[in-house]
């Protein structure tokens, strides 16, 4: 069984014994079909399925044979279906005007079953070769290309004449082997060949001409013609692969409709390859514009990924720097902190010893100056001495002062949240930065009458003694500080003025950077004020900044009065 066999066929017959007839003899041969009585309901039926062949009662109720012959060649869905007319009427006025509504081929229904089995498989490989790939460059507008091959000059004369008449470009020669040349030379559309010539016939060419055909691009559509029209000579030529077979003696007529039929079925074949084809380059180009957007979108999403990965990167790489320089900066806070507690504790002994024996010897130096039997002169150097004790006492009075700021510089460096007094906090800073200031910077002091503020002591004793000393270092000569403490709403806050050399505009944006420094190389590090930032900002405050070049410039801390641990 052919491939031809699995093909679908829609009977289209209003008598259903000539229907169930008609479907017999087709599911005999291998064909799957299916039957409508009306041409409306055939419509219908194409609406839910295309066959690959029709077959049409000529006469029906309703839309008659022709008319749906029309409507089927308008849509450009169906228009490619091979259609075959059936009727009863064997009159030539009949098959010409079945053939020009639009049908492939006419056959009679007294027809014998071969020829009919012939005619639609002949239609169904017509329909098979039309779906390959055609020369989509040839114009649809144009005149039919005719190869006329016939051994009877007269015969071809007359022929070439009528079809001349209707349209068409006609060449014409007299045997096979030239027509066969003749096709190498030039391309046509339709070759028309007597069946029984000298040397190669009818049957012999279109053999010869099925190989040429196979190797084409564009299909040839061949028109048997003969002088003798019987059963035989039909089967010969349709199973040689002629398109149709139609005897000499038929009416010009006819044989121009079963041509232009022929024709017209080639050039709707081109004319749906056309469409196909430019549907098929619109779908490549919208499918390669698809693609191309997608790549786009996909670079762009792949560089927008690779963006948020390096800011996220950067971000972790400055987080990690920030971390690593808090912990330095802590750990050396710490170490201070440290230093300073264990100094003050090894002062402080001998301190409070030396204390007592100044204490002891002021007492007794006292009771003898109260003695009756003093010599003026040792009375002098016993009141000289007290004198000298006293000042010696105001000395280590000093001394445990400096002591007791250093416990507290020391104790701020404890994690814990905790009350404190920033005044005190702000005294100790000064007394540890006091050897860069003497005899260079004057501090002025200006503290609200109650400093208590909670917070973490000993980060906001490293905010303060960063600020201090960036003031200090501000002052290249003499100059002033002014530290003060104040309300402001709801925050509290702690200012620190220097009259040095001020920052430029460029650098504002930049001195809570880590490790960015105007210091020359080894008396900075740039972290300072980048901790100080991180400091104030764990505790819900934020930094000021008011400079003026050769100004000076004052940083104001803001911590809010309301904080809990």
């Amino acid at each position: 069984m052919t491939m031809e066999n699995h093909k679908l066929i829609l009977v289209v017959e209003d008598s259903a014994t000539q229907a169930l007839r008609l479907q017999h003899v087709l599911e005999t041969e291998g064909f799957t079909t299916q039957c409508c009585y009306s041409g409306e309901e055939a419509l219908e039926q194409m609406n839910r399925v295309l066959p690959d062949l029709i077959i049409v009662d000529y006469h029906l109720p309703g839309i008659q044979g022709d008319e749906l012959c029309r409507q089927i060649h308008m849509n450009l869905t169906t228009r490619s279906i091979p259609i075959l007319i059936l009727t009863a009427d064997e009159t030539q006025a009949t098959e010409l005007h079945g053939l020009e509504s639009g049908a492939d081929d006419f056959v009679s229904k007294s027809e014998e079953t071969d020829i009919f089995l012939l005619r639609v498989h002949n239609l169904l490989r017509k329909s098979m070769r039309d779906s390959t790939v055609l020369d989509v460059a040839r114009s649809l507008f144009r005149r039919a290309r005719v190869l006329i091959v016939d051994d009877s000059p007269t015969y071809r004369q007359s022929l070439a004449e009528e079809l001349r008449e209707d349209g068409c470009d006609v060449t014409q020669v007299a045997g096979a082997v030239e027509g066969l040349q003749a096709l190498a030379d030039s391309d046509f559309d339709c070759v028309m060949v007597d069946m029984v010539m000298p040397g190669m016939d009818g049957v012999a060419f279109c053999k010869a001409l099925g190989g040429r055909e196979r190797e084409s691009d564009a299909p040839l559509v061949v028109l048997m013609l003969s002088a003798y029209e019987n059963k035989e000579n039909v089967t010969r030529a349709l199973e040689a692969g002629a398109d149709d077979f139609i005897g000499k003696s038929t009416e010009m007529s006819v044989l121009r409709a079963r041509l232009r039929a022929l024709l017209r079925r080639k050039f709707l074949s081109e004319q749906n390859q056309r469409i196909v084809e430019e549907f098929r380059l619109r779908e490549m180009e919208a499918l390669r514009a698809k693609a191309e957007k997608d790549a786009a979108e996909a670079r762009a999403a792949l560089a927008e990924g690779l963006a948020r990965a390096n800011h996220d990167l950067e971000e972790a790489n400055r987080m990690l720097r920030e971390t690593q320089v808090h912990l330095i900066q802590s750990e050396k806070m710490a170490s201070l902190g440290q230093l300073v507690a264990g100094i003050a504790h090894e002062i402080n002994n001998p301190l409070s010893f030396a204390l007592s024996n100044v204490f002891s010897v002021e007492g007794w130096l006292a009771n003898v100056a109260d003695a009756d039997a003093l010599s003026p002169d040792l009375a002098a150097k016993i009141t000289k001495s007290r004198s000298r004790m006293t000042d010696t006492a105001q000395g280590l009075e000093r001394v445990r002062e400096l002591v007791v700021k250093l416990r507290t510089f020391s104790r701020l460096d404890e994690g814990e949240f905790n009350t404190i007094d920033v005044r005190e906090a702000m005294e100790s800073v000064l007394l540890f930065l006091r050897h860069k200031m003497t005899d260079r910077i004057d501090v002025v002091r200006e503290y609200i009458e109650i400093n208590d503020l909670a917070c973490y002591g000993g980060q906001l004793n490293q905010v303060l003694m960063n600020i201090v000393a960036n003031a200090v270092d501000a002052i290249d000569d003499k100059g002033i500080i002014t530290v003060r403490t104040g309300i402001e709403g709801d925050m509290f806050a702690i200012a620190v003025k220097d009259t040095g050399m001020g920052i430029p505009k460029e650098n504002m944006e930049r001195i809570f950077d880590p490790f960015f420094t105007t210091k020359p190389v080894g008396q900075g590090t740039g972290l300072g004020l980048a901790i100080s930032y991180k400091i104030v900002q764990a505790h819900q405050g934020r930094i000021e900044v008011d400079s003026q070049l050769d100004q000076g410039t004052e940083f104001k801390v803001l911590i809010p009065r309301t904080l809990t641990a």
